[in-house]
């Protein structure tokens, strides 16, 4: 008997982390597309933007990386005046010990009104020091950042649903394997955590592998998003693949389910979920597109894509990040590294404009 319940025990562990095939997404190659126009000129100094997010009152923020030119113009948090006009919110951003560099990329507000962003230090050359800050805010101003978690690798999103943070490490030690760790706001406000070999596992909630035909050097698990209905959707980047994270009342994952697989998407960055359209955003990077996944009709359809661009027009570079804002679609153009498409990186810094509405 007691070798039964062992055996039954092992085998919820492992459904925990299964990634068993059921397709439940199609795509749709026929649907109207919409041509972006220009948001934002980020300027010479912004040259790496990435993450955004929006506080209570709806003000947006966005996260200057700058992985390339750290030393010359440093790293910041912006957000933008009342004519949409980028503007320095903080720039005080604690530099981690060893490598005097600090990288901001994801980022969302918590239930407490803080702002909580993920430090990749990946990019100083640096492996497992990767961190999550949070930013101390006081009616509307920052006063101060602290570090909560050290020890991530190639640290990405970061995602509240009610009390617990969700934050996607897009490369582990092997390079095929990538994972998802959860946090109470209890765990982080009680002390400092440092990650370590032996107690990951405590936190992480699910792992995700790249397909056996992704031969390339690419990162793993990247945007993800909760619906309405508390149900966690995480894209790959380095495949496409979509997976939906379902939990049971207590909180603990009890489904890790592939929902869309396919050629159409081969790389998902930034995920944004809008309730009013019950739909997850999508931003393509190794495509210069953007996708809307209608979770309405479990569709995927093509909002806009194009060829190599400076993102002086609005047209896409290197898309990184969605948000809804103020009606309309904005994605981040990070426009760092050449790839697939982007075949050169230019002097724009930009964010681009989606009216869904017409």
């Amino acid at each position: 008997m007691k070798k039964t319940l062992a055996i039954l025990m092992l085998m919820n562990t492992l459904n925990l982390f299964s990634q068993v095939s059921k397709q439940e997404i199609t795509y749709n190659k026929n649907s109207k597309l919409i041509k972006p126009t220009l948001f934002a000129d980020l300027g010479e100094t912004c040259q790496t933007p990435d993450g955004m997010a929006l506080d209570k009152k709806g003000n947006l923020y966005l996260s200057i990386t700058n992985p390339i030119t750290f030393d010359k113009h440093g790293s910041k948090i912006l957000t933008f005046d009342k004519n949409d006009k980028p503007v320095v919110w903080f720039d005080k951003l604690p530099l981690h010990p060893i490598t005097k560099k600090v990288h901001p990329m994801g980022m969302e507000f918590g239930p407490d009104g803080n702002l909580y962003f993920m430090d990749n230090q990946f990019f100083t050359g640096k492996e497992n020091f990767s961190r999550l800050i949070r930013i101390i805010v006081k009616d509307g101003k920052p006063l101060h950042a602290e570090v909560l978690v050290e020890g991530f690798n190639f640290g990405e999103a970061v995602r509240w649903f009610k009390d617990r943070v969700y934050i996607t490490d897009a490369l582990f030690k092997n390079r095929r394997e990538s994972g998802i760790y959860s946090f109470s706001l209890k765990e982080l406000n009680a002390k400092n955590i440092l990650l370590d070999s032996v107690n990951k596992k405590n936190y992480l909630i699910a792992t995700f592998t790249l397909k056996p035909e992704v031969t390339k050097y690419t990162i793993g698990i990247d945007g993800i998003a909760f619906d309405k209905k508390g149900n966690l959707y995480a894209g790959n980047f380095g495949d496409g693949v979509i997976h939906k994270l379902e939990f049971d009342r207590d909180g603990k994952v009890k489904s890790n389910t592939i929902v869309f697989d396919s050629d159409e998407l081969k790389c998902c960055d930034g995920f944004f979920y809008d309730e009013k359209r019950n739909s997850i955003f999508i931003a393509n990077y190794e495509n210069n597109s953007v996708h809307q996944l209608n979770l309405d009709t479990n569709i995927i359809s093509l909002i806009w894509e194009n060829d190599n661009a400076d993102g002086s027009d609005g047209k896409l570079d290197n898309p990184c990040e969605t948000i809804i804002y103020k009606g309309k679609l904005l994605v981040v153009n990070y426009d760092t590294f050449q790839g697939e498409k982007n075949t050169e990186i230019d002097a724009f810094h930009t964010i681009s404009s989606f009216n869904l509405d017409n």
